[in-house]
């Protein structure tokens, strides 16, 4: 992975990629198609980032938020918003 991952769930979401995309190295500002995303391991990634962090989101939230740290920040806003809500 990159060293310029600064968050957990960055670190977190680029461990998912490296894993769903088959790439070694992804950084904060990279992004899911460029390294070779489509819709199938689009699912792929939203399911397991359901699984990984409890929350509900869509493909669409990857397609509006592809880039790493972009994405990250959406999750962690759902995170609070979910932990807000109970």
């Amino acid at each position: 992975m990159h060293a310029d991952l600064v968050t957990e769930t960055e670190l977190a979401l680029a461990g998912l990629w490296t894993e769903i995309l088959q790439v070694d190295d992804v950084g904060r500002s990279d992004n899911f198609f460029d390294l070779g995303g489509d819709s199938m391991l689009a699912t792929r990634l939203v399911l397991s980032a359901r699984r990984n962090w409890n929350v509900q989101f869509s493909v669409r939230v990857l397609v509006e938020s592809p880039v790493l740290k972009d994405l990250a920040d959406r999750i962690d806003a759902l995170v609070a918003g979910a932990g807000a809500s109970r």
